[in-house]
């Protein structure tokens, strides 16, 4: 299928995916016009690996026209695809920017292969960073198992398989998404990614029937109420109780809201860094100086109270506090301000 080779460079072949999709409406077209037992296992293979809804549909429509019509149908064609879901797991950091994501798969116990996901949860639905396929299930197993035993304040457990879906399909329609954006001019994505894409979201729709719902984001009612419970905390009772700290907590919220497109409640040390480290929000520190002189105060608060709302353990937020230090001495320096003695 050419969505399989969209991107490789091999044989000259490097097609969009856009340009794949529409080749493959091509085949699928040209396939069910030919009566023969190998049009019909490419069908059949286009059934099940296709990324495009109504392409699935219209290539199990035509191999089954062409069952109807009495072409033979190898012994083995129906079965492509039709894998059994043997366990999903995962290992993820504790402020939810880092995901682990194994699912196995078997053909009712034989030929057991697993697909190893790590996502990058700070960008958008995730990033796919890595992308693997392996034939041994249990050598991963055990890594994501003994996470929580390494030191790195990874939690490990079992996955349920719709999440799992949705983890997957995310990463995925957001490394599309930027793949295809100029703009973006971060790490690559990862070379297999190309080339494992297509059986990718196909496992993933073996997992279930549907994905889970995504996670609800706060609306704007409830945004201000984190908001006012915020002001009301111990987090800020040394904040100036005035309109400027008002002005600077909704300046700051907005930021992790519409720039970094996270719940303003679920940070950790890497959305820290990049929004406390955008230009916009030095520069408003600067067109209003009654806001950028605490400015980062409201920061640092907001972070210690984040990580009390959640629950953290003492070592994450041990970890995300003093980034939030960090982030705020650059946003203090950024803003033209002294930095803080102690």
């Amino acid at each position: 299928m050419t969505q399989l080779l969209a991107h490789q460079t091999a044989d000259g072949l490097a097609l969009s995916l856009t340009d794949a999709v529409q080749a493959d409406a091509m085949v699928i077209h040209e396939l069910g016009r030919r009566r023969t037992p190998t049009a019909l296992a490419a069908l059949r293979a286009f059934a099940a690996m296709s990324t495009v809804d109504t392409q699935r549909e219209l290539a199990r429509m035509n191999a089954d026209r062409l069952v109807g019509q009495g072409v033979p149908e190898p012994s083995w064609a129906p079965a492509i695809g039709r894998v059994r879901v043997d366990g999903c797991w995962w290992a993820r950091d504790p402020f939810d920017e880092i995901a682990f994501v194994l699912c196995a798969f078997s053909y009712d116990g034989a030929d057991e292969h697993a697909i190893l996901t790590l996502i990058d949860r700070t960008i958008g639905g995730g990033l796919v960073r890595e992308l693997t396929l392996g034939t041994r299930v249990e050598p991963w197993l055990d890594l994501i198992r003994r996470a929580e035993d390494d030191g790195d304040g990874l939690v490990g457990g079992p996955l349920d398989p719709a999440l799992a879906r949705r983890l997957i399909e995310d990463a995925v329609a957001t490394s599309d998404e930027l793949s295809a954006n100029p703009e973006y001019r971060l790490r690559p994505l990862p070379e297999a990614y190309w080339k494992m894409r297509a059986l990718t979201l196909a496992r993933a729709r073996a997992l279930s029937d549907t994905a889970a719902p995504p996670e609800p984001f706060p609306s704007s009612v409830e945004i201000e109420l984190l908001k006012r419970n915020f002001l009301a905390s111990e987090a800020a009772a040394s904040l100036p109780a005035d309109a400027a700290t008002r002005r600077a907590l909704d300046l700051l919220v907005t930021q992790f809201v519409e720039q970094a497109a996270c719940h303003p409640l679920r940070l950790g040390p890497r959305r820290v860094l990049v929004v406390l480290g955008l230009p916009a929000l030095a520069s408003a520190g600067e067109d209003d100086p009654a806001v950028g002189r605490v400015l980062p105060d409201v920061a640092r608060a907001w972070v210690c109270w984040t990580a009390t709302e959640r629950g953290l353990t003492p070592d994450a937020t041990a970890r995300l506090v003093g980034v939030a230090d960090q982030a705020c001495a650059q946003l203090r320096a950024a803003i033209g301000q002294a930095p803080e003695t102690t």
